[in-house]
Protein backbone atom coordinates (compact mmCIF):
# COMPACT_ATOMS: atom_id res chain seq x y z
CA UNK A 1 0.00 0.00 0.00
CA UNK A 2 0.82 3.44 -0.96
CA UNK A 3 -0.44 6.40 0.75
CA UNK A 4 -2.30 9.92 -0.79
CA UNK A 5 -4.30 13.22 0.72
CA UNK A 6 -8.06 14.14 -0.39
CA UNK A 7 -10.32 16.63 1.07
CA UNK A 8 -12.00 14.64 4.43
CA UNK A 9 -15.32 15.41 3.50
CA UNK A 10 -15.09 14.71 -0.29
CA UNK A 11 -13.21 11.27 -0.02
CA UNK A 12 -15.90 9.87 2.83
CA UNK A 13 -18.39 10.92 1.34
CA UNK A 14 -17.09 9.11 -2.20
CA UNK A 15 -16.51 6.01 0.23
CA UNK A 16 -20.21 6.55 1.41
CA UNK A 17 -21.72 6.57 -2.53
CA UNK A 18 -19.32 4.26 -3.99
CA UNK A 19 -17.85 0.23 -3.53
CA UNK A 20 -14.62 0.41 -4.00
CA UNK A 21 -13.62 3.95 -5.24
CA UNK A 22 -10.64 4.71 -6.88
CA UNK A 23 -7.68 7.25 -6.91
CA UNK A 24 -7.40 8.18 -10.93
CA UNK A 25 -3.75 7.12 -12.50
CA UNK A 26 -2.41 8.86 -15.15
CA UNK A 27 -3.98 10.03 -18.51
CA UNK A 28 -3.46 12.02 -21.72
CA UNK A 29 -4.06 15.16 -19.69
CA UNK A 30 -3.42 14.40 -15.89
CA UNK A 31 -0.01 13.33 -14.49
CA UNK A 32 -1.76 10.74 -12.48
CA UNK A 33 -2.58 11.08 -8.51
CA UNK A 34 -0.37 12.52 -6.25
CA UNK A 35 1.07 9.78 -3.94
CA UNK A 36 3.98 9.05 -1.36
CA UNK A 37 5.59 6.02 -0.10
CA UNK A 38 4.63 6.26 3.54
CA UNK A 39 1.68 7.14 5.73
CA UNK A 40 3.65 9.55 7.27
CA UNK A 41 4.91 11.85 4.16
CA UNK A 42 1.51 11.53 3.31
CA UNK A 43 0.25 13.03 6.70
CA UNK A 44 2.40 15.53 6.56
CA UNK A 45 1.47 16.74 3.62
CA UNK A 46 -2.24 16.24 4.78
CA UNK A 47 -1.29 18.11 7.68
CA UNK A 48 -0.56 21.32 5.99
CA UNK A 49 -3.96 21.77 4.40
CA UNK A 50 -6.92 22.27 6.52
CA UNK A 51 -9.53 19.35 6.02
CA UNK A 52 -7.10 17.05 4.42
CA UNK A 53 -6.45 13.52 5.31
CA UNK A 54 -4.00 10.57 4.34
CA UNK A 55 -5.83 7.75 2.59
CA UNK A 56 -4.24 4.70 1.43
CA UNK A 57 -3.90 3.79 -2.29
CA UNK A 58 -3.72 -0.11 -3.52
CA UNK A 59 -0.87 0.24 -5.48
CA UNK A 60 3.16 -0.50 -6.05
CA UNK A 61 5.24 2.31 -5.41
CA UNK A 62 8.06 0.97 -7.64
CA UNK A 63 5.71 -0.59 -10.26
CA UNK A 64 2.94 1.84 -10.28
CA UNK A 65 4.51 5.53 -9.60
CA UNK A 66 6.94 7.44 -10.85
CA UNK A 67 8.61 10.85 -9.55
CA UNK A 68 6.31 13.98 -9.99
CA UNK A 69 7.80 16.65 -12.12
CA UNK A 70 5.47 19.51 -9.57
CA UNK A 71 6.90 18.14 -6.27
CA UNK A 72 8.07 15.98 -3.53
CA UNK A 73 5.74 13.09 -4.35
CA UNK A 74 5.30 10.83 -6.99
CA UNK A 75 2.84 10.07 -10.13
CA UNK A 76 0.23 7.41 -9.99
CA UNK A 77 0.83 5.78 -13.07
CA UNK A 78 -2.68 3.49 -12.96
CA UNK A 79 -6.21 3.51 -11.48
CA UNK A 80 -6.08 2.36 -7.75
CA UNK A 81 -8.13 1.44 -5.19
CA UNK A 82 -8.51 3.79 -2.27
CA UNK A 83 -8.31 2.72 1.15
CA UNK A 84 -9.67 4.48 4.26
CA UNK A 85 -7.07 4.33 7.37
CA UNK A 86 -7.66 3.25 10.64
Amino acid sequence: MIYTIGNTESYMRLFATHDKPRKMGRSDDYPGGSVWQTRGEAEQHANRRPGYSAFGVMADWDADTEPSAEGDWNDLLVNAELVVLE
